[in-house]
C-alpha cells in the first residue's frame, strides 16, 4: 500500500466567465470561452503535472437502468458525467489529444430516482437543455455552474487506470479517475437529456436516446483504488 497526495480541484468553484452549453449532435457539452490562465486546474493524486479543464459532457441510455460507461461491482448506472482535462505542458487540447500523457477524464456516476428531488448542481444545465434541443444549438449558462460539484471532494474514493477516450478518436492516452460512489439525481433530470435531437445520415431529426459506449472486455492492468483514510490517501493495486 502506498500513500498519494489528495486531488485538488483549483478554481472550479467560482465564476468561470462565459460558459457555453452545446448540443453537438452526440451529447450535451459544457465548454468555457476565455484565456488559458482562467481555466480550472486539476492536480495531485497520481497525476504527473497540471491538467487544465477542457469540457464537461454526459452519457446516458434509453432508460434509467443503463447509461453509464463504467460498471462497478456489476452495477451500471443511469448516466455518467465526464470532466475532461488536458496536460498543461501542451498548448491546447488538440495538441495533447494524441500525446501519451495528454489527457485526464474524471467520471462521475449518476443514479436516477423517481422519488428524489432534482440534484441542484445539475439544475442550470438541465434548465438550459430546452434551448439546445436541436443539433448544434448553443446557449450561455451561469458561470458558476460547476460550483455545485464541490461536494464531490467529500467523497474522495476513486478508481484510476490508463485507458482510452470513449468517443472518437478513441485515443489510448487517458488517465481515468472514476468516483466509486454515485450521485443521486431525479428521473426528470435524466429524461431531459433523452429529448435532445440528432441528425441521421438522411438529415432526419431523432432523439439521442442513448450515447454510452458498451462495456469493453479488456481489463486495465494498472487499475488502482485510491481511498481517503482520515485524509491520508492510500493507493491499492487491484
Amino acid at each position: 500500500m502506498e500513500y498519494v497526495t489528495p486531488l485538488q480541484y483549483i478554481s472550479h468553484w467560482e465564476s468561470l466567465g462565459k460558459v457555453i452549453l452545446t448540443n453537438d449532435g452526440q451529447t450535451a457539452m459544457l465548454t468555457l470561452s476565455g484565456c488559458r490562465s482562467c481555466r480550472p486546474v486539476l492536480v495531485g493524486g497520481l497525476l504527473d503535472g497540471i491538467f487544465l479543464f477542457e469540457q464537461l459532457h454526459f452519457h446516458w441510455g434509453p432508460n434509467d437502468s443503463m447509461g453509464s460507461e463504467h460498471v462497478i461491482d456489476g452495477k451500471r448506472y443511469s448516466m455518467e458525467a465526464h470532466l475532461v482535462y488536458f496536460n498543461g505542458r501542451y498548448r491546447s487540447f488538440c495538441d495533447a489529444l494524441y500525446k501519451q500523457d495528454g489527457l485526464v477524464v474524471v467520471a462521475v456516476l449518476l443514479r436516477a430516482s423517481e422519488s428524489f428531488n432534482d440534484w441542484n448542481p445539475l439544475v442550470p444545465i438541465v434548465d438550459a437543455l430546452e434551448r439546445i434541443h436541436n443539433p448544434y444549438a448553443k446557449t450561455a449558462i451561469p458561470g458558476d455552474c460547476l460550483n455545485g460539484l464541490r461536494g464531490l471532494q467529500i467523497d474522495r474514493h476513486y478508481y484510476t487506470y490508463h485507458g482510452s477516450m470513449t468517443t472518437t478518436p478513441y485515443s489510448e492516452n487517458v488517465r481515468w479517475l472514476v468516483y466509486d460512489t454515485p450521485v443521486t439525481v431525479s428521473s426528470r433530470q435524466t429524461a431531459a437529456f433523452r429529448e435532445l435531437l440528432q441528425k441521421t445520415s438522411t438529415e432526419k431529426l431523432i432523439p439521442i436516446t442513448s450515447n454510452f459506449r458498451p462495456l469493453q472486455s479488456n481489463v486495465a492492468d494498472d487499475l488502482v483504488y485510491v481511498r481517503d483514510n482520515a485524509n491520508s490517501f492510500q493507493r491499492s493495486k487491484l
